[in-house]
């Protein structure tokens, strides 16, 4: 076969790929953009990448040059805040990328790739994966409040905006600069249905929206590790030589995950332990005085905790997909997660695990005491998940994304003729 073509029978296409998260950062919009450009040079494309600082050593990340914009902090979450002329500029005076990946635009960031992509006639495919909408309706001054009058220069005025809401208010400003944002991308791609419904609700065009899910690493997270010395040892250590189920969150400790509704628990014959970091860290230290806290853990050391828990709790309402779920999955855990947003089409209910009512610490309590009590169901359901979760590796989720990069670039063909 000729070089210059993929195993598919197409040429290696050009990605410009603009994230809203600095690839530094540990979420779900930076290890989604993390796979997606180790695929990319897998399979022979050329990319370039646009993020907030700080950009990776060298300014590089799988081969790819990496070009960092200035940011501000907001509950430790690095926002963007260059102007959108020079970003614009910067992408219209490089080589003409074929297809523009945008990862959850939000600040002037994403809309100056997107404004580019139609100045410069190239398909745009926006990737929809936090409902910032949700945050602001709950969160909105906490987070912001003393960040848009303090540090952010004055052409953050979105930023202005929420700061001075609260409530829906907030929820609607920033649902409508969502709805801007992916009206203007060729394709959106969801996660899960729910944030399919979600979009829509915002008032992003139906026709527009496709369902894009998540890969997960199951060489890294699988049940057999629950074998290997250190998740054999710290599955010791955490369940008191076998008296205890070690029930367990990952992810970080931040307002919206909601993680003090783990409070719950503290009167059960359990041992919880919590992995992550974030700022509500101090707060779950002092209301979950019996929890071990491991802090952020990475690669193996991730994989070896999944390994030595018992039961995966998901506690966050306003996920649009639950990248956490999928990975305690393909560990071989049973999971309890509320019945909203992305854990509704991740979570089998009484096959792959529980859904209680969101907000309802008696419930997430009884859905705790029914698994503790009952090992074989905790197995079956364990089972149930993993074999849910195979054939969702990361290459054959970007070879999909790969898919819809053409699809849209099939779109901007026809909407020219």
């Amino acid at each position: 076969m000729n070089s210059n073509y993929t195993e598919d029978g197409h040429r290696p296409l050009s990605v410009l790929v603009v994230s809203e998260s600095s690839l530094e950062q540990t979420n779900g919009v930076s290890g989604s953009v993390k796979h997606i450009l180790d695929r990319l040079s897998e399979r022979g494309f050329s990319a370039r990448v646009i993020a907030p600082q700080p950009a990776p050593a060298n300014r590089t990340y799988a081969g790819f040059t990496v070009n960092e914009v200035p940011t501000v902090p907001i509950q430790k979450f690095n926002v963007a805040i260059s102007p959108k002329t020079p970003i614009i500029q910067s992408i219209e005076n490089a080589p003409k990328p074929d297809i523009i990946h945008v990862a959850a635009p939000i600040s002037k960031l994403g809309h100056a790739a997107l404004i580019a992509g139609e100045e410069l006639d190239v398909p745009t495919v926006a990737i929809y994966q936090t409902d910032v909408a949700q945050y602001a309706r709950r969160f909105a001054r906490q987070a912001v409040d003393g960040v848009a009058d303090g540090v952010a220069p004055h052409h953050t005025g979105w930023l202005r905006k929420v700061s001075k809401a609260a409530g829906e208010k907030a929820e609607d400003i920033v649902a409508k600069r969502i709805a801007q944002m992916h009206n203007m991308a060729t394709l959106t791609l969801a996660p899960t249905d729910q944030a399919r419904k979600r979009l829509e609700s915002f008032g992003v065009q139906s026709s527009l929206i496709q369902l894009w899910g998540r890969g997960v690493d199951s060489a890294l997270f699988n049940p057999v590790r629950a074998t290997d010395a250190r998740a054999a040892q710290w599955h010791r250590e955490w369940s008191h030589d076998g008296t205890r189920p070690v029930i367990g969150y990952v992810g970080r400790l931040a307002p919206e995950k909601q993680v003090e509704m783990l409070e719950s628990l503290n009167t059960l014959n359990v041992q919880l332990v919590v992995v992550g970091g974030g700022p509500m860290e101090g707060e779950l230290r002092k209301r979950l005085p019996h929890a071990v806290f491991t802090g952020m853990l990475h690669g193996d050391d991730l994989a070896d905790a999944y390994a030595a828990l018992d039961v995966f709790v998901h506690t966050g309402n306003e996920e649009t997909f639950g990248q956490t779920i999928q990975e305690a999955m393909a560990s071989g855990l049973p999971v309890i997660a509320p019945a909203s947003g992305g854990p509704i089409d991740l979570v089998d209910t009484n096959v792959t695990g529980l859904l209680y009512r969101p907000n309802d610490k008696d419930n997430l309590r009884a859905c705790v005491g029914r698994l503790i009590e009952d090992e074989p169901l905790r197995r079956l359901m364990g089972a149930n998940g993993l074999a849910a979760v195979q054939g969702r590796t990361w290459p054959m989720m970007v070879d999909r994304l790969i898919d819809y990069y053409r699809l849209a670039m099939d779109l901007n063909l026809a909407r020219r003729a």
